[in-house]
């Protein structure tokens, strides 16, 4: 699959900016899983998972890369969720573009625990970078993203320089994504 000819920008209700819709990720229509797996695979051979206790995936988009990363690395999963549980222990952060669907809730996790979050796409970086400050004020250690698709742009790649957040991506959109990803208004 080429995944730079599939990629288009999506317009969602309730959200700050718009989204970037592709071929691996069956939000935007069919998607074959076979044709995710290579990218994951390649993923999962990037990032040294001999430490990591949990695999982390955000709704909605990063739920099944991560899932097929877990699955290929042998770590348990947990997906972070939009409710607001009454279990103890939550870490909770904000994802600003998402409108009122925006606070994640990950639960199961304890100081000490060690993470490598698994996304569908980086754009601006803001929503890795919120959770992995949540996470570190709890005591989680995270230091390892993977993401399928990410935004080539030079202000995001200092976000994770800035955060010390080591980056491994599957395929690099042009940077000219980056202006593209607009801000809309909330409906």
């Amino acid at each position: 699959m080429d995944v730079l000819r599939s990629v288009s920008l999506v317009s969602a209700v309730n959200q700050t900016r718009d989204q970037i819709g592709h071929g691996l990720d069956g939000r935007y229509g069919p998607m074959n899983p076979r044709e995710l797996a290579p990218f994951v695979r390649d993923l999962a051979a990037a990032i040294d998972t001999t430490d990591v206790d949990y695999v982390l995936g955000f709704p909605e988009g990063g739920v099944i890369p991560a899932f097929a990363f877990a699955q290929v690395v042998g770590r348990p999963l947990i997906i972070s969720t939009r409710l607001q549980m009454a279990l103890p222990g939550a870490v909770t952060f904000e994802e600003p573009h998402s409108g009122l669907y925006g606070t994640h809730h990950l639960h199961g996790l304890r100081e000490g625990n060690r993470v490598v979050i698994v996304e569908d796409e980086v754009t601006t970086g803001r929503t890795v970078v919120n959770a992995v400050r949540a996470l570190r004020r709890s005591g989680v250690h995270v230091d390892r993203v993977g993401a399928v698709l990410a935004v080539d742009d030079p202000a995001m790649w200092q976000s994770m320089r800035d955060e010390k957040i080591s980056l491994h991506v599957g395929v690099r959109l042009p940077p000219e994504y980056a202006a593209l990803l607009r801000p809309t208004a909330v409906e």
